[in-house]
C-alpha cells in the first residue's frame, strides 16, 4: 500500500524507527511505512493509495532547517484558495484530513479562510480524528462523511531500554496558558507536598519562571523527555483543550498515574480511575490525597495503567485498528 503524509514539515522521505523526536505524526508514519512530503509540494504526490492532509494549528510553514517558508500571513490561506483537494484527488485514490490540534483551531482563521477550510474539508473522502469526542463534532459538519479516531501512538525503540524509577516529584502537563490549563493542575499538585515540575513551552505565560515553588525542564527531543519522565511518580494534566492526549500516553507507558481531561481518549481509556471533568478541580484534588495517601489505589492506578496501554496503544494494535479503507 503506496501512502503519502502531507504537513507544514520540509524534509521529504520516510521516518526511520529511531528517529530522535517521534512525536505522534512521526509515529503515524513509521507505523504506516508512508513518505512524507511538505504540502506545498502536494502536485509532486501521485499514484498514492492514500493521503493524509495535516494542517498545522499554528502560522508557519517550516523547511526542513526551521527557516519559515511563509511570512507575515497565515500561509494555510494561500492553500485554501487553491483546488489543491481535488488535484491530490485525481492523482490518487484516496485523500484524508486529519486532525492536529483541537477540532476547533480554525476558528482563529479569518472568516475566509474559515469557510474555505470547511469547503476543503468537504471534499476529503474521509476526516481521522483524535478522540471519540472529536468524531461527534466532524459528524455533525459532515453528517455523510466517514469520522474514524487515529489513535496516538508511541514508538518504542529509543524508549524501550529506560527502566522507570519514580521519585518523589511530580509533572505538571502544561504551562499557565488558558489552552494547557496549567495554573489548575499546580494548585492540585501541591497536595503531593514534593517537588513540583513543568515542560517549558511556547505558550509559557511572561514571568512563568519566577513561581517559586514551580522547577522548569528545558524543551528537549522526544526520547530526551521520555528518559525524564520516567523518574516522576505523579502527574497532573487538567488541560482543557482537546487534542492528541501524548501527555496522558507518555505516562501510561511508564506506569506514572496521571489526573486528567476525561474527554482525551488516552486518558480516559489509560487513566480511567483518574479521570475528571477538567473543571471538577475538587475531584481533581481529592483523587490527588488519594493516590498520596493509599499505596494500593497508587499501585493499582499504576499497573493498570501501563496494562491498558499495552492493550489499547501497541503498535500491533494500532494497525489492527487504523480504518483504511
Amino acid at each position: 500500500m503506496n501512502i503519502t503524509f502531507l504537513t507544514e514539515m520540509g524534509f521529504e522521505g520516510k521516518v526511520p524507527s529511531n528517529h530522535p523526536n517521534m512525536r505522534t505524526e512521526f509515529a503515524w508514519m513509521y507505523a504506516l511505512d508512508a513518505i512524507h512530503c511538505n504540502l506545498f509540494n502536494y502536485k509532486s504526490v501521485k499514484d498514492q493509495d492514500h493521503v493524509f492532509v495535516i494542517f498545522p494549528k499554528g502560522e508557519t510553514f517550516l523547511n526542513a532547517v526551521g527557516v519559515k517558508l511563509v511570512e507575515k500571513q497565515n500561509p494555510v490561506s494561500q492553500l485554501l484558495t487553491t483546488n489543491f483537494i481535488d488535484e491530490l484527488k485525481n492523482n490518487n485514490t484516496k485523500v484524508h484530513y486529519i486532525q492536529e490540534g483541537p477540532s476547533w483551531f480554525f476558528n482563529d482563521y479569518e472568516i475566509v479562510d474559515q469557510l474555505n477550510f470547511y469547503n476543503l474539508l468537504s471534499k476529503c473522502d474521509s476526516i481521522f480524528a483524535h478522540n471519540e469526542h472529536d468524531v461527534k463534532f466532524y459528524k455533525g459538519l459532515f453528517p455523510n462523511k466517514p469520522v474514524n479516531v487515529i489513535r496516538t501512538l508511541l514508538i518504542e525503540e529509543l524508549i524501550s531500554h529506560i527502566t522507570p524509577h519514580s521519585e518523589e516529584k511530580v509533572i505538571i502537563g502544561g504551562n499557565f496558558a488558558k489552552w494547557y490549563g496549567g495554573f489548575q493542575s499546580y494548585v492540585v499538585s501541591h497536595v503531593f507536598a514534593v517537588d513540583k515540575w513543568t515542560q517549558d513551552s511556547h505558550a509559557k505565560r511572561p514571568n512563568e519562571q519566577n513561581i517559586p515553588d514551580l522547577n522548569h525542564l528545558q524543551r528537549l527531543p522526544w526520547a530526551g523527555w521520555m528518559n525524564v519522565l520516567s523518574t516522576f511518580k505523579y502527574a497532573v494534566h487538567l488541560m482543557p483543550t482537546i487534542a492528541a492526549g501524548t501527555f496522558s500516553l507518555n505516562c501510561a507507558y511508564f506506569g506514572i498515574p496521571c489526573i486528567g481531561n476525561i474527554k482525551v481518549d488516552t486518558q480516559r481509556i489509560c487513566h480511567p480511575e483518574l479521570s475528571v471533568d477538567v473543571e471538577d478541580v475538587k475531584k481533581a484534588t481529592d483523587l490527588a490525597y488519594k493516590l498520596k495517601n493509599d499505596k494500593d489505589f497508587y499501585n493499582e492506578c499504576s499497573l493498570n495503567a501501563k496494562k491498558l496501554y499495552r492493550e489499547n496503544y501497541d503498535i500491533k494494535v494500532w494497525r489492527d485498528k487504523i480504518n483504511l479503507k
